[in-house]
């Protein structure tokens, strides 16, 4: 019973169900049409504005500011791909295992 809590992520407390793609949602995984991507946005624009009024209010609006991950373009996956490049560099740089870069 105890691994299906860690499978979760809830034994310790890792939040390890939001990894999962059929969890996970990024802004781009659909249509610009889809109910869930239009909420996702009106979300993202409504902590933008709320943070912006509390930072220019005198608060430290920045602490709250949260960023919907998007997904990633094919375009950024392909000049990862290309020998050399700036963007090649920069992935592999960061990659913590040989495949890392092209995820």
């Amino acid at each position: 019973c105890i691994a299906a809590w860690e499978a979760v992520g809830a034994v310790p407390p890792s939040h390890a169900c939001l990894n999962d793609k059929q969890v996970l949602w990024e802004l781009g995984d659909a249509s610009q049409d889809d109910v869930t991507q239009i909420a996702m946005m009106e979300m993202q624009m409504a902590n933008t504005i709320a943070c912006d009024l509390l930072t220019a209010r005198g608060f430290q609006g920045n602490l709250l500011k949260a960023e919907i991950r998007r997904k990633k373009s094919k375009k950024a996956q392909e000049l990862v791909m290309v020998p050399n490049s700036k963007e090649r560099v920069e992935a592999l740089s960061k990659a913590s295992t040989h495949c890392a870069i092209l995820q």
